[in-house]
């Protein structure tokens, strides 16, 4: 999984053959195949395509999603796709080992399957998927596409459509940020942002990516957004949240 994602390099994956990569090795692998290919061809309901990948996600099956993400990814970065904004929203979800059903403080804004770990993150430890295939390797894969085109999707933080800009927070804050570059284009939108729907997703989003790259600023810039009265209730409630599952 690792290899064959790596091996799909950007700039490449327009043109690139859905039966390049071995879908067949993979559990669901040709009914993913046929879902990108929906969207690529708009041959097909857009939303019947990306139901299937995000319902793997949700039972533990990821694998087949994450080697959908290099191929959504110029799907959703193209301002002409008809399917952008489905491409997007399906985008993050094999990027992460806990699904967004979890609710728990120390579980809601954490990729790892067990929150108890702070050893390195090499993916090695994460369990195995229902499918019995490693949960670390789809995981690790899919960050690695999103962290690989990160320009890209940075720039839909821009986009006029909210939709847009909500779920560009939500796939960024997966993306591999050591030197913290992403968690600041995100504080940078936000200084821009004026609905509070879209402030809310940017605040979980900072959150999210500091449980990842912890960045002790970041924790006391999120209680003063959460103290601030006269920031947006949704907004305010993002951060108190994202402040809660980042403190003990």
């Amino acid at each position: 999984m690792r290899a064959v994602v790596a091996g799909i390099l950007p700039g490449s994956r327009r043109a690139l053959p859905l039966d390049a990569v071995p879908w067949g090795n993979l559990p669901h692998g040709d009914r993913a195949r046929l879902a990108v290919h929906l969207l690529r061809t708009d041959g097909g309901p857009a939303a019947r395509a990306t139901d299937v990948l995000r319902g793997w996600c949700a039972n533990d099956n990821r694998a087949a999603a994450a080697l959908a993400v290099p191929f959504l990814i110029p799907i959703a970065t193209d301002a002409h796709h008809p399917h952008r904004a489905t491409a997007l929203g399906v985008l993050s979800g094999p990027a992460r080992a806990r699904y967004f059903g979890v609710a728990s403080r120390e579980e809601l804004l954490l990729h790892r399957t067990d929150p108890r770990r702070h050893a390195p993150d090499d993916y090695d430890d994460y369990g195995f998927e229902a499918s019995g295939y490693p949960a670390g390797w789809s995981v690790a894969a899919a960050r690695a596409a999103i962290t690989a085109d990160t320009p890209a999707l940075l720039a839909l933080l821009d986009d006029t459509d909210r939709t847009i800009r909500i779920d560009a927070a939500y796939v960024l804050a997966t993306a591999a940020d050591p030197d913290h570059s992403v968690r600041s284009a995100l504080a940078t939108r936000l200084a821009a942002e004026r609905d509070a729907m879209v402030r809310a997703a940017l605040l979980l989003a900072v959150a999210e990516i500091t449980r990842a790259h912890a960045h002790p600023p970041t924790i006391a810039w999120l209680r003063e957004r959460w103290h601030d009265r006269t920031e947006a209730l949704e907004a305010r409630l993002a951060a108190a949240i994202g402040w809660l599952c980042l403190t003990d």
